[in-house]
Parts: structure tokens; sequence; C-alpha cells
């Protein structure tokens, strides 16, 4: 990994250098030309006292980041089983349950690049450091205005299951899979910006854009989130516990409002448009967003037997979604080194479902919740040109 680090850190200062002779990449001509100088256009009522953009539109970083990430499922059972007594069917006996399956949580590592052309960034790395029960990795793609923008990320790791069973009149059981379970999340946002004209979200974010003065922003944010838990078929014991459940997918929609300032500490302007010699600037970063789903579903998927499978669909409740943001950029001439934090969470709490089996000699009342939430640390090391 280390040969990795080394000549990828010698690809950005190799790029940086021949930028420097004035061989930076060319803009295409044409349709995709339009398309690229409209990545660069600065907002039409921008006030150049508070927000500088740079006369360097592309940008490549060396990644580094940790992500910690959890999933938990619990389900409140009821099984009613009920015999035929001529024509009736009579309650003959009612167990009560209560499952708890969750993902280990544990540190990764992951290392990666990046690249961007004025408010366009793509984003990708994979795991790295010690060993992990399969093939961890991440993709983001982001797109930011001055006054709007939008991201997707993806997000897949392997790791063992864990949880609690307690069962009415039954000791308490604590078990892991025998498998990894595979857990998967894609985020998709769209904000909006109420003061675009002096505030840039890009600021500390490694892009073409700098935050000259203190400023801050109300911004409205629209997320569509879905978490997918998926465990291995092969792990009988887990089916077992589950009574056959080895698939989870919960979809939400959520909106909210919130607020978003960046803090400029130290600003330095630079006479030299070309490579930008003595620019300087730390501006620090801080956003919270409270949010409400207003679209909440999950769905499971059941073995049956003989290769059936069922699947089920439970309505949520409007349950609260939270994101939280810091990040700072310190930049240097053509460089800089951009460091972020986000925390990301969104659950569901389900509605009270009862489903009949058997030939409706057996009621299910279920009552399921589950949460995801991810905490994602990034230092880039960026270079413009």
């Amino acid at each position: 990994m280390r040969r990795v680090a080394a000549i990828s850190l010698a690809i950005v200062f190799s790029v940086a250098s021949l930028s420097a002779q004035d061989d930076r990449p060319r803009m295409p001509e044409g349709i995709v030309g339009r398309v690229f100088s409209s990545l660069t256009r600065p907002h039409p009522k921008k006030d150049t006292a508070y927000i500088l953009r740079s006369p360097l539109p592309w940008s490549f970083s060396l990644d580094n980041t940790l992500i910690t990430t959890g999933a938990k499922f619990q389900s409140d059972i009821s099984v009613t089983e009920y015999q035929a007594m001529g024509q009736t069917l009579m309650e003959a006996s009612t167990v009560r349950a209560n499952f708890e399956n969750r993902l280990q949580r544990h540190l990764h590592k992951k290392a990666g690049l990046s690249v961007g052309y004025g408010s366009l960034r793509i984003s990708g790395g994979l795991e790295i450091g010690a060993k992990n029960p399969g093939k961890n990795s991440f993709l983001s793609v982001s797109l930011r205005r001055p006054t709007f923008g939008a991201t997707v990320r993806f997000i897949r790791l392997q790791e063992y299951l864990e949880g609690n069973l307690e069962v009415e009149g039954v000791p308490p059981q604590t078990f892991i899979s025998d498998y990894p379970g595979i857990m998967r999340t894609m985020t998709g946002d769209v904000y909006y910006l109420f003061n675009g004209h002096r505030f840039d979200y890009n600021a500390t974010q490694g892009c073409n854009v700098d935050q000259r003065r203190s400023s801050g922003s109300l911004m409205t944010l629209a997320k569509y989130l879905q978490g997918d838990l998926l465990m291995d078929r092969r792990d009988q014991f887990m089916l077992a516990v589950t009574e056959g459940l080895y698939s989870y997918t919960t979809q939400q929609v959520s909106l909210g409002i919130g607020y978003s300032y960046n803090w400029v500490t130290f600003h330095r302007d630079s006479d030299d448009r070309k490579n930008w010699k003595g620019y300087r600037n730390l501006t620090f970063n801080f956003t919270a967003i409270p949010m409400a789903s207003v679209y909440n579903h999950m769905y499971s998927l059941e073995e049956l037997g003989d290769g059936q499978v069922n699947k089920t669909k439970l309505n949520g409740t409007i349950v609260p979604t939270y994101t939280f943001r810091s990040g700072l950029s310190f930049s240097w001439s053509r460089y800089s080194l951009v460091g972020t934090v986000v925390y990301n969470r969104f659950g569901f709490d389900g509605m009270h479902t009862t489903i009949w089996r058997d030939n409706n000699h057996l009621k299910n009342d279920l009552k399921t919740k589950c949460a995801f939430d991810d905490l994602t640390a990034k230092m880039r090391l960026v270079v413009r040109l």
C-alpha cells in the first residue's frame, strides 16, 4: 500500500509540475465544451468580496477516508396458533419474542482518488489496512453549483452479524453469524442555498472556489436513502433465528431545512493568475440539517423452502433523520489540504403488521424498527490545475 500511495503522490505532483509549464488539460470544444463551461460559470449575482473562484478549473486529489457504519434491525413478534373447533378457529397458544440483528461496527480505512472540473467531482476508493471479511468500497459523484447541488454516494461493506433473541419463557440468547453479511447504502441528496451570492458550500470541498469572508446560509435539503442488509443464505442458524428472513431493504425520502456557515480565519489573494503563487486561505465549515421522512417503507425477503421466496412490504411512520457536517480547507498556492467529517442517520419505524400463515392457522403480529448510520472522516490533498 505504501508503494501505491507513493505512486499516487508522484502522479499528483507530476501533473502539478506539468501544469506549471502551461500544459494543463484543455477544455474540449463544441457541445462538450459548452457543458464544461457551465461547470465553471459563477453565480450571476456573486459578491466577489465574499466568494473567490479560482482560474484553475481542474482538481486532482489523493484521498484517505475513515468510515464506520452501522445497521440494526429490531422486531417485536407475537405468534398466535389457532386450532379448528368444528367450523371455528379457536386461539390455542401465543408466544411473544424480541429479536435484534445488527452489523458489527468496525473502522474501515479506504484510499482513493478524486478528479474534479469546476463544480463536478467524482471520487472512489477501496479498503486498505487490516483484512476484512470481504471487499469494501465506496463511490461518490457530486455536482455543486453556486446555489444548488446534488450528490450520490454508494457504500458497500461486509461484516459479521450479531444479535439477541428473547423468547417468552426461554433464557435470552446471543449469537454471531457464521458468514459475513453485506450492507449497502445509497444516499442521494439535492440542496438549495438561500444566500448563494455570498456563501459557497463548495469552499471546503476541494473544488475551484474559496470563501473570502465569513458567511452562512439557510439551506433546504431533500434526501433519498436506501439501506440493504443481506444475510448469507448458507447460514442455517441465522435463518432459523429469523424464521427465514435473510434480506431487509429500507427506502426513505426526507426533507429538511438547516444552516451552513463558513468561518474564514485567514485569507490572502494572489496576483498570479497562472499558478496562484502566494495564495493563502483557511476556512472552517459547520452544517446541521434536521430532517423528517415523508416516504418510508421496508421490504423483507423470506426463504420458505424449496427455492420459494416471500416478499413483504412494511409501511413506516414519520421518523427524524439527521445530517451533520464539519470541514476545513487550508489552501497554499495551488495546493489544498481538505478535511471533512459527515454523519448521516436514517431509520424505519414500522406500523403494526399482521401476517397470516399455514392456511390461517398461524397469525404473526410484527412491529419492526431499523436504523442505518455512517460516520465518515476524509482527508484530501488537492492540486488545482
